[in-house]
């Protein structure tokens, strides 16, 4: 169905198209129908919980896609490439933060997919070790984690920001969720990483 639209997107795995108010979401024909549903699955609880602000997406099993709302916008990146939007960072904060406002949701724990992918990861013993015991060391909390919130993954339609691309979503505490925007922030927008991490620490009352 979606193929018959204009494409609007694609990521590793996946291809949005775009017809009229809707966007749909391809994958590859040898894709596991199971971690559709999942993503569909962790999107729709999200809205059920919470008033973020998120694209409304249902299954289409027998296509193997998502249907979704049609954010008419831009992302963040592009309001600070092309308009050179000065609040960018600001904003992508704000809206982090406003995430943590949840917690308890039906969805993974963080600390224990991750201490799984540690043991499981063809990492040497010494490198597990170090990451297992950093983790140990992070407090166990409940609040819902986005997991990949960058300028990518927020939408601006001229009137509110919209959150996308919730397929890693995890409760956890806030410091692994900031811990990986730092991460994708020194490695494609280095001069903000810092900035951000600043920032973020005081608007959050965080150490």
């Amino acid at each position: 169905m979606g193929l018959n639209g204009k494409l609007i997107g694609e990521g590793s795995v996946s291809k949005i198209y775009a017809q009229g108010t809707t966007a749909y979401k391809t994958y590859p024909i040898d894709y596991p129908l199971e971690w559709v549903a999942s993503e569909v699955s962790i999107q729709q609880e999200i809205i059920k919980h919470t008033n973020l602000c998120i694209p409304k997406m249902k299954l289409l099993k027998n296509s193997k896609e998502i249907e979704m709302d049609y954010i008419q916008g831009c992302t963040l990146a592009d309001r600070m490439r092309k308009e050179k939007y000065k609040f960018a960072l600001e904003d992508l904060i704000d809206v982090q933060l406003s995430i943590y406002d949840y917690s308890n949701l039906e969805l993974d724990q963080a600390h224990e997919i991750f201490e799984k992918r540690i043991k499981e990861s063809e990492l040497e013993k010494e490198y597990k070790l170090i990451g297992l015991s950093a983790l140990a060391k992070i407090k166990k909390k409940t609040a819902l984690c986005h997991f990949d919130i960058h300028f990518l993954n927020i939408m601006y339609d001229h009137s509110e920001d919209s959150i996308i691309d919730w397929v890693n979503a995890k409760l956890g505490n806030p410091v692994l969720d900031i811990a990986r925007t730092y991460i994708i922030l020194k490695q494609y927008a280095q001069r903000m990483a810092n900035k951000y991490l600043k920032l973020i620490s005081k608007k959050g009352a965080m150490n």
